[in-house]
């Protein structure tokens, strides 16, 4: 029974938190109750007798990330493959998450109660902070990415980023959890949680309040431009490979032309969807830049931008890059990339390289170290060796010089300060060029268009969002979707975004709560240390 009281607290805050998440219950208030029963666990004689939280804390997120994440699964056909990825990164995230959960219990143990909830909240900020740039950075679970299904109750996110909602929950449920422990303590918890409970309401309804003002003072920018979104939706797992190259361009051209006029300023196409391996030595040589310049010619003032699979043929004296593999006979050496292409009636061409990699897919985490692995990468979808990348962003110009847009492609829409460089570079709008179809019909594509509207309220930028067979959409600045296509269908949309050139206090400032978390993190795990070594030391137990 001791034991069995434990679990059922970590069950319960796993269930939660999965119930509040977009797309998995999508009852986004039980994130301001979900971490209490872990918090009270540690309350209990047999967790303060073992000395360790880690086990518990360790189920609790493994069923936070199987119920939010399990469509995972879908992104191969091979069976022993699904369970060896939803494994793998159910569990290193729902590692990482306890280790947080024993840093606070440590930490608590070591300076108090009030000190390590401090802690806690520090702790937890720094691991989503560092969660984000490096080889198994997995974001999707950030805290703060819980709320995006209500764009109206955190537009304060242009000040604080995602890491703001992180910080949100971890107060409201630090403060329950202080409310119902002292509730327990006295002899008439009635009488003090009569008037404490409106104290921890108000921590839950401020936020949200000061949201909605935000929300109904913002102006739109009035600068439009004209966009058509396609939606190819062909069939990742077999239409794009049973279709010829110029089949699937064709595809998306008859979708798109009956929107398009003289007035259209950008076509925009999911990832991926030039097929044909284009050369970057050579592009204009490639059927489908020759196909899209004849249909562009049309419409002299339109701008094509898509996803594109493109190669880079290194000279024999040039320095090779670190994804580079040789050619199948051995006759120099070339590199792979997923990226982004701009296409307009100028003779220029612009190209963008995507930067945040899917583990796995596009690269294996820890290459050196995992190379053996690179068959798992093929089975995946993905290319031996890994993709080729570019080290920062950059936006795709208009011919005119006016207007330029941010080539996000699928997973870099998650990173929040990583788009934050686009903006920095002169963005005014973000297009997000993206492939859903490999989860299915499950909450994946639904939970990324969802942290889409994050983005936009970020940055304060009108979002393009063309899915292969998700669901595109155009966003406006506040986050609202103002037209959206239907899962899985075939369809082209039409409208206007505005461009805004302001900067918000995010976008100027970046991820800096989960900067500041990281500097005090390490300077309270040591303080902790140092404390513990000296009780130790002295015999103080």
């Amino acid at each position: 029974m001791p034991k069995l009281k434990p679990f059922l607290l970590s069950v319960l805050t796993g269930l939660l938190l999965a119930l509040g998440w977009p797309a998995t219950g999508g009852f986004s208030p039980f994130l301001f109750l979900g971490l209490i029963p872990l918090l009270w666990m540690h309350e209990l004689k047999t967790i303060e007798k073992n000395g360790s939280i880690f086990g518990y804390a360790l189920i609790a997120f493994a069923l936070f990330n199987l119920l939010t994440t399990w469509w995972i699964y879908c992104v191969t056909e091979s069976l022993t493959t699904k369970i060896f990825v939803l494994l793998a990164a159910i569990m290193v995230n729902s590692i990482l998450m306890a280790m947080v959960l024993q840093l606070f219990h440590f930490t608590r143990k070591t300076l108090g109660l009030k000190k390590g909830l401090i802690a806690l909240v520090v702790y937890w900020l720094g691991f989503e902070y560092l969660h984000l740039d490096w080889d198994l950075s997995w974001p999707w679970l950030t805290l703060g990415n819980g709320f995006a299904s209500h764009p109206t109750w955190v537009q304060w996110y242009e000040y604080t980023g995602s890491l703001g909602g992180s910080l949100w929950i971890w107060i409201t449920n630090i403060f329950g959890f202080l409310l119902v422990k002292n509730a327990v303590e006295r002899t008439k918890p009635l009488a003090y949680l009569s008037y404490r409970i409106p104290l921890w309401l108000l921590v839950v309804g401020g936020p949200i309040l000061f949201s909605y003002t935000i929300y109904n003072q913002y102006a739109i920018k009035n600068n439009p431009v004209n966009i058509v979104i396609v939606q190819p939706n062909i069939d990742p797992y077999q239409e794009k490979y049973d279709l010829s190259p110029d089949e699937q361009l064709q595809k998306m051209l008859a979708l798109a032309q009956p929107l398009v006029d003289t007035s259209t300023h950008y076509i925009l196409g999911p990832e991926t969807a030039i097929t044909e391996d284009v050369w970057e030595n050579e592009p204009e040589n490639a059927l489908s830049i020759i196909a899209l310049r004849n249909f562009l010619a049309n419409y002299p003032n339109t701008h094509f931008v898509s996803g594109i699979s493109t190669y880079y043929l290194f000279d024999p004296d040039e320095k090779r890059s670190n994804t580079a593999r040789p050619l199948y006979n051995n006759q120099g050496y070339y590199d792979a990339y997923n990226s982004a292409i701009q296409l307009d009636n100028s003779t220029h061409l612009q190209l963008y390289h995507k930067s945040k990699l899917v583990q796995g897919v596009e690269m294996i985490p820890f290459a050196s170290i995992m190379k053996p692995l690179q068959k798992l990468t093929i089975e995946l979808g993905g290319t031996i060796g890994g993709l080729g990348s570019q080290p920062e962003p950059e936006t795709f110009r208009s011919v005119d010089g006016t207007t330029q847009i941010a080539p996000v492609i699928c997973y870099e829409s998650i990173y929040g300060e990583y788009v934050v460089n686009y903006i920095r570079k002169g963005a005014g709008l973000i297009f997000i060029m993206t492939n859903d179809g490999w989860w299915k019909d499950t909450p994946g594509y639904q939970q990324h268009l969802a942290y889409a509207r994050l983005r936009a309220i970020e940055t304060r930028r009108s979002i393009a969002r063309s899915a292969n067979t998700g669901v595109s959409a155009f966003i406006n600045q506040k986050g609202d979707i103002i037209k959206k296509t239907d899962w899985w269908e075939p369809a082209a949309l039409s409208g206007q975004l505005d461009i805004n050139e302001d900067l918000t206090f995010y976008v100027m400032y970046g991820d800096y709560l989960g900067r500041l978390a990281s500097f005090l993190g390490i300077g309270m795990l040591l303080y902790t240390l140092v404390t513990s070594l000296k009780r130790k030391n002295s015999g103080i137990s």
